[in-house]
This record gives C-alpha cells, sequence and structure tokens, in this order.
C-alpha cells in the first residue's frame, strides 16, 4: 500500500468469524481486484482464528490490514478502532457477512457528495430484502426503531443497519467520541452524527440475511436500547445547542 492516503477504507468488524470471512474477503479481492484502497478487518479476540483465516483469504494482498485488538469489548469498540486507524477519504463500515453486496459502495461512492454520512436502510421504500431475518429478529429490530423514534431518540427508521460511510471529517469527528462498546453504538453514531452538525442520508440498499448472527434479539436489543437511551441523554448534555437545532 503505497504512503498516499487512499480515496475508500473499507472497516470489517470480526470475532469468532473464521468460518464467514474468508469467503468475503475473497469475494472483496474478486470485486475490487485493482482498486487502491484498504480493507480493514479488526478483529476481537474470541474462540477461533479468525486472524489466520482472515490472512490465509487476503493471499498477501497488501491493500488489508488486519489489525487484533488486545482484548473484546463489543462490536462498537471494533468499528470504532478501525475508523479511526483509516485514512481513506470516504471510511464505510460493513459487516463481515456482507449482507448488503458490494455493489453498494459503488452506489454510495455516487452520492457521497451529497452527505457526510450515508445509511443504509433496510425500511427505505427503494430497498430489496432478498432474504428476510428470522421473524423473531426482524420484529426486534422493528421494534427496536419504532420505541427509538417515539422516545425522540432518532429519526431514522433503520439504524442498525451494517452498512454505513463516513468522510474522513465526520469518522473523525463522530468515532472519537464513541462511547458505546456494544450493539447499541449504531445509535449513538446517529445521533452524535446529528448533534456534531454533519449531514445524514439516508439510502437503499439490498439486503440479505446470512446464518451466523452473533446478535440475540431480546437480551443484546434490551441492552442497545438502554445504551442508546444512555448515550442520547449524554450527547443531548453536552451539546445541547446543535441537538435542538437538528430536532
Amino acid at each position: 500500500m503505497p504512503d498516499q492516503a487512499p480515496r475508500v477504507s473499507i472497516v470489517i468488524p470480526a470475532r469468532n468469524e473464521a468460518a464467514r470471512l474468508p469467503a468475503s474477503i475473497r469475494e472483496i479481492r474478486r470485486t475490487f481486484p485493482n482498486e487502491e484502497w484498504e480493507f480493514l478487518i479488526v478483529i476481537e479476540p474470541g474462540t477461533d482464528d479468525t486472524a489466520g483465516a482472515a490472512r490465509e483469504a487476503a493471499c498477501g494482498d497488501e491493500r488489508f490490514r488486519i489489525h487484533i485488538n488486545p482484548s473484546s469489548h463489543g462490536k462498537g469498540h471494533a468499528v470504532k478502532t478501525g475508523m479511526l486507524l483509516a485514512r481513506g477519504d470516504l471510511i464505510f463500515f460493513m459487516d463481515a457477512d456482507l449482507s448488503v453486496p458490494l455493489r453498494f459502495v459503488g452506489e454510495f461512492l455516487r452520492a457521497a457528495g451529497r452527505a457526510d454520512v450515508l445509511m443504509g436502510s433496510r425500511r427505505h421504500p427503494h430497498s430489496v430484502i432478498a432474504v428476510r431475518q428470522p421473524v423473531a429478529r426482524e420484529l426486534a429490530g422493528r421494534l427496536f426503531n419504532r420505541v427509538l423514534r417515539c422516545a425522540g431518540i432518532t429519526r431514522f427508521a433503520d439504524t442498525q443497519c451494517g452498512f454505513k460511510a463516513f468522510t474522513r471529517a465526520a469518522a473523525r469527528g463522530i468515532f472519537s467520541r464513541l462511547e458505546q462498546s456494544g450493539f447499541g453504538f449504531d445509535v449513538e453514531v446517529v445521533v452524535l452524527a446529528e448533534a456534531l452538525g454533519f449531514r445524514v442520508l439516508e439510502l437503499p440498499v439490498e439486503w440479505a440475511d446470512a446464518p451466523g448472527s452473533k446478535l440475540r434479539p431480546l437480551r443484546d436489543g434490551v441492552r442497545a436500547l438502554m445504551e442508546a437511551v444512555l448515550a442520547a441523554r449524554r450527547i443531548r448534555r453536552n451539546y445541547p445547542k446543535r441537538c435542538q437545532a437538528s430536532e
């Protein structure tokens, strides 16, 4: 990788993903064979050899950087680590299973001048759900976001889609202030973005559920909701004027 900052960085958090991650890395290499971008795989320590599997799949491709966190704190912590390490002009994070097809990187790049934060939304009227989640997870997700909107925490219908992109300035501003390390981090990211005055745009995506999710709908959903409420209170206390202007 040359010293010059790449146009695009893609951050993928991973924990216990030795089974799913190699296929995703190979798909990234097939889809972007010549782009001088960087791909950061941020690994939270687990019980399998995710790092070894990632290195084998990268097959010496110098565009891939594999960073292993010293200890495991959660998905939010892994994403924060990668976003602050990334050097791209536009910095994506996406899930290890590539539930949103990689062709949407191009769609988001074409929209990059319209906002500082681009959010994939499964609830966008033009989104396509190719493979639905199990009923319990889908209902839990819809309820989660409905509660957030009813409580005035966010105006967005889908904060949890694992496909988002940020300008470098937005990534630095938001993730340097991020405190939540678990599944509630997505909500904090969105609330922080608006509180800090960054423009946020929801975009349609195609999305397919993939088996092997680490999310437990009831337990993790309740915890994420509590984290979101606490984060929103903290942000509104720290940035009251900006929060009022965005409401």
